[in-house]
């Protein structure tokens, strides 16, 4: 009896190491399918975005962005203010696999959920002009498409800061490999318009 009410307490636990586990096992379309049709799956995946395993958790983003593009209303609840500051902590890690698809989720964040973007925007704009001021090159050319997406024209001053900047910037978006970062805050600039 008693092991009947463990494994029926377990059962309702998380799902991070299951998430984890398939993820080491490279069973990437499992986690997906599991992680759309099971919230407890989903909700592991986003935990293992606090693993210390950098490769864990760019696979863990990398899945993240999939289902945001491909079945965006699975991920609602989970797109909060506390999500956002964890996906800029993570555009800030060293290892590119990380910084990237942290990058390419955000992205797909801003793309998918504009009623969520609208309501954190005093956050958002205030994270953003943050990153515009002291952020890498590459931060930096990532935020300018995110103001340019969502049309936050109150950074437009911190935008144009960034015109004559000929730095180059690599971007895991397409024709945003070796742009000078200028180019990328003109088309910014162009969509405030």
């Amino acid at each position: 009896m008693l092991w009947v009410i463990a494994m029926g307490f377990l059962s309702f636990g998380s799902k991070k190491d299951k998430m984890k586990k398939l993820i080491e096992e490279e069973r990437f379309d499992e986690v997906r399918r599991q992680a759309i049709k099971d919230k407890k799956a989903l909700q592991g995946l986003f935990e293992l975005l606090n693993d210390p395993s950098p490769g864990i958790v760019g696979d863990a983003l990398l899945l993240l962005t999939n289902i945001a593009r491909d079945n965006p209303s699975t991920l609602g609840r989970y797109i909060t203010p506390e999500t956002f500051k964890k996906l800029i902590t993570l555009m800030e890690s060293r290892n590119s696999y990380v910084r990237e698809n942290a990058m390419l989720f955000s992205y797909e964040i801003v793309k998918n959920f504009p009623r969520v973007t609208e309501e954190y925007r005093e956050w958002i704009v205030e994270a953003i002009r943050r990153g515009l001021q002291e952020g890498t090159k590459d931060q930096k050319g990532f935020l300018l498409v995110v103001v340019g997406e969502l049309g936050f024209s109150e950074l437009r001053p911190d935008v144009e800061a960034l015109l004559d900047v000929e730095d180059k910037v690599i971007l895991p978006l397409e024709g945003k490999k070796w742009v000078p970062l200028g180019e990328i805050a003109k088309e910014a600039l162009e969509k405030l318009s």
